[in-house]
């Protein structure tokens, strides 16, 4: 076989024309393509689809490397292949499996029930209002109504509130989030709770927000000899088993309320909206106000059973400070609700964004629409960032918060419209699918924004960590039954992109992708520069929204459910990065993961005295501590490198007594083998226990993990707990 022009394209599958039409090279063609040649040489719809460049064609011709161009191909067939060429084969053919089905088609949405009823509310608009501005201005009015019922209830809700307790005036009442408390974890409060006084003699009326009842601890805290660790924190408020008072006030008194009934008394370091809760001042469902009064020290906190099926914890000895909760009445007579369901709140976004979805077939104005509607829903009202002061400071600093995550959420939103959603998946979609549209698509997305109330409530999982997966119940099974789910999900998107023919880009963007997390995974294993990777959910979100440009029903689900998540995790965090220090992942009352604390030198000496009644010494208990390199050595199979590291950046030592620091020196004054910690208690007063636990100091005066606890009794024996060294 020969060609008279060498230049032209050979063996390509379609016939080419020369200049002379008289000229047809003569090609080797399946049986079934010359069928279809000798039919009239009719064109059908599939005879470019016919390449002759398919795998039996190629097995069949192969021009050899070595043809000269100015001479006719030499033409071989399967059975003289190169043995290069058959070690390259698998290759060739997992490659040309992954290009995609040998028949690639786009998927699209065709109306599941009832297309005619599903674009009615469309059509319906359009004969109403023929002209795009019209429409247009119907979405302007919509939108600065909803911005109307949205401003009236935020201002009800968290504006500026005065509190009145009948004398005349008022003042302007606090407003709390979940987790404030009088007294900081860890040494925050400084030697005897300096930074944190007034003890006693103060009161102020507070506003809770609701779904406070959910919030745990989710790294380890000390209560007296017990680790507490995903449980509500709330100390105190119980009974001591008749229904009497809960404890014995030491300079006060027995508090009382109004109605002469006995108070419910709370350790100071216990979050105030779940107190007042556990007291059933406030509900979880709508939260609401109170008054919260500080008694001093208090001796004997009794944990129970109270309000919202909240369980509080006990603690059998004193605490230099106490509060107690009482109901209010603010404004008008009543506190403001700040249910997040009320009608005024959610049915208001929920109904905007389902009427656009509903009457528009327009993708952009879905989406940003949507996207911006929710974002300020989330960041303001359902799960807004924690922030506490007077209620006037309280919606200013809201909204500053909202627009600085709004405008780079946005731009990120519009990255991936464009890239997932423009034109393969939302704007796709046939008018006649609009209501399945909005089930699908927008149902998922608000799944996924509410996810403090639709997800995490049922998934025993906070943060994806290693020390939450080994200690938190239930969070293997939840890992393992989420990454089956999530196997399968891409199992299934990977197969219809394949459908598509539209495997390797994504292969290729998923591998750099990968990439990146095995680098951060390194640098996390490693301990490079004490830094961590953390995928949260917003990542993960983004992670996974490529997979989801397909129009198909659950790739509109999907892309829903991750959509909302994302904006879930910037309104709520903001966009917090994937690669931290450990400092910033353990937050404010986290332990560090070292086993490096002082260790006692031998046992603790005990000083009793004689049991004279008429002048009775101080008993005493004296600590004295092991040199930091024989505390190395000691400890090296806890503390590995990072413990040594951590030695030589050690400034000093702290001392707790009953959960407040009691003792802080340091080494440039003395040296930690020379140091002498002596406590004294009058018996007479201190009958219970005293729980000791032992820290070093960093450069910031921040404390390291302290030890467990040890406990000197009632009795002045002494005992070493777990974790006591």
């Amino acid at each position: 076989m020969g060609l008279n022009h060498p230049h032209q394209a050979q063996y390509s599958g379609v016939q080419q024309k020369d200049d002379d039409d008289d000229y047809h090279p003569h090609l080797p063609v399946s049986s079934s393509s010359r069928t279809q040649a000798n039919d009239d040489h009719q064109p059908s719809e599939d005879e470019e689809a016919q390449l002759l460049s398919t795998e039996d064609y190629i097995e069949q011709f192969e021009l050899d490397d070595n043809t000269d161009t100015s001479s006719p191909p030499i033409v071989t067939t399967k059975h003289s292949k190169s043995n290069s060429k058959s070690r390259l084969s698998p290759i060739y053919r997992l490659f040309t499996f992954l290009s995609g089905s040998s028949h690639p088609h786009r998927q699209t949405l065709t109306p599941f029930l009832l297309p005619s009823i599903q674009s009615l509310p469309r059509l319906t608009l359009e004969r109403l209002l023929s002209h795009p501005w019209q429409r247009a201005a119907l979405l302007s009015i919509g939108i600065l109504l909803w911005l109307t019922i949205l401003s009236v209830s935020l201002v009800q809700s968290k504006g500026t509130l005065l509190y009145s307790d009948g004398e005349g005036g008022g003042e302007v009442v606090r407003h709390l989030d979940c987790v404030s408390t009088f007294w900081g974890p860890g040494n925050e409060c400084g030697v005897d709770g300096e930074r944190c006084k007034p003890f006693g003699n103060v009161s102020f009326a507070f506003r809770c927000p609701a779904d406070c009842r959910q919030v745990q601890v989710l790294n380890p805290r000390w209560v007296g000899g017990q680790e507490v660790v995903y449980k509500p924190w709330v100390i105190g408020g119980g009974d001591n088993g008749d229904g009497s008072v809960v404890g014995d006030v030491t300079a006060a008194g027995t508090e009382t309320t109004e109605m002469g009934t006995e108070t419910r008394v709370y350790r100071g370091d216990s979050f105030i909206c779940q107190a007042a809760m556990h007291a059933g001042v406030i509900s979880d469902s709508k939260g609401g106000c109170g008054v919260v009064k500080l008694v001093g020290e208090y001796y004997s906190f009794f944990g129970g059973e109270g309000g919202e099926g909240i369980s509080s914890l006990g603690f059998d000895s004193y605490f230099p400070m106490g509060f107690t909760i009482h109901p209010a009445l603010t404004g008008p007579g009543k506190c403001p609700q700040m249910e997040m369901k009320t009608a005024r709140s959610l049915a208001p976004t929920i109904l905007l964004t389902f009427l656009v979805s509903l009457l528009t077939t327009s993708a952009t104005t879905l989406w940003f629409t949507s996207f911006i509607a929710v974002f300020a829903h989330v960041g303001l009202i359902s799960d807004p960032p924690n922030v506490s002061g007077p209620s006037n400071t309280i919606l200013p600093q809201l909204i500053s918060i909202l627009f600085e995550r709004l405008l780079p959420a946005t731009f990120t939103s519009a990255v991936l419209f464009w890239t997932c959603s423009r034109s393969t998946n939302l704007r796709a979609i046939p008018p006649s699918a609009n209501l399945e549209k909005t089930v699908l698509w927008l149902g998922s997305l608000w799944i996924g924004a509410l996810s403090n109330f639709t997800l995490e409530s049922w998934i025993p999982l906070s943060r994806l960590s290693a020390h939450d997966l080994s200690h938190q119940p239930g969070a293997v099974a939840a890992l393992v039954a989420i990454v089956a789910v999530l196997c399968v999900t891409i199992a299934y998107q990977a197969y219809s992109f394949w459908l598509e023919g539209r495997v390797p880009p994504y292969l290729a963007l998923y591998g750099v992708l990968l990439a990146g997390i095995a680098v951060g995974a390194v640098i996390s294993v490693t301990g490079l520069g004490a830094l961590e990777l953390r995928i949260h959910h917003y990542v993960l979100a983004l992670l996974l929204l490529p997979l989801t440009s397909i129009q198909t029903r659950p790739a509109l689900a999907y892309q829903g459910l991750l959509l909302g998540l994302f904006i879930n995790g910037i309104a709520r965090w903001g966009f917090d990065s994937v690669i931290q220090t450990a400092e910033a992942l353990r937050g404010d009352d986290g332990l560090l993961g070292s086993s490096f604390v002082p260790l006692v030198d031998g046992q603790p000496l005990v000083y009793l005295s004689e049991a004279l009644v008429e002048t009775p010494e101080l008993w005493s208990i004296a600590f004295k501590w092991k040199g930091i390199n024989e505390t190395i050595e000691t400890l090296v199979p806890q503390i590995h490198e990072k413990g040594r590291e951590e030695a030589e950046r050690l400034w000093g030592l702290s001392v707790m007594v009953n959960d407040v620091e009691r003792h802080r020196s340091f080494f440039a004054e003395e040296a930690l083998e020379d140091q002498v910690f002596r406590w004294e208690r009058d018996p007479r007063v201190v009958m219970t226990p005293e729980y000791f636990r032992f820290a070093f100091l960093g450069e910031d005066g921040r404390s390291l993990d302290y030890s467990g606890a040890g406990t000197w009794f009632g009795n002045g024996t002494w005992s070493s707990g777990p974790g006591f060294y």
